[in-house]
């Protein structure tokens, strides 16, 4: 996984999370249908225990939209919590481990907090 930066998004595997969730609402897939789709696809992260590489993008993603799913919300918020999937930012340093850190708690209030109001996408 090659990062970018510290955000919830600012990593190839998070960014691509998002993308492809995206590609199913355009598409209109049903919420539900979207959110198995998209964990089906990416479901090797889970069994690599990169599992937070999963949950906290697709709660972000769907947060952003007003979709979140109690299940992901609630597996994202363990991530968040246990502090999982932070090894490539405590490699790259004090202040980027910091600075992610931030930002995940930012989405941990975000999640918490109320969603925004359901968004709709144009069919691509």
């Amino acid at each position: 996984m090659g990062a970018w930066g510290t955000g919830i998004f600012a990593n190839d595997t998070a960014a691509d999370v998002r993308d492809e969730y995206f590609e199913y609402l355009e598409d209109e897939v049903p919420d539900e249908e979207a959110t198995r789709r998209l964990i089906d696809s990416f479901a090797y992260l889970l069994r690599e225990d990169n599992a937070a590489e999963l949950w906290v993008p697709l709660a972000a993603a769907q947060f952003q939209v007003g979709r979140l799913d109690g299940q992901v919300k609630a597996a994202a918020l363990a991530a968040i919590d246990e502090g999982t999937g932070l090894d490539l930012w405590e490699e790259a340093g004090p202040d980027e481990l910091a600075e992610r850190v931030a930002a995940l708690q930012e989405l941990r209030g975000q999640l918490t907090g109320p969603q925004p109001a359901r968004k709709t996408f144009p069919k691509s």
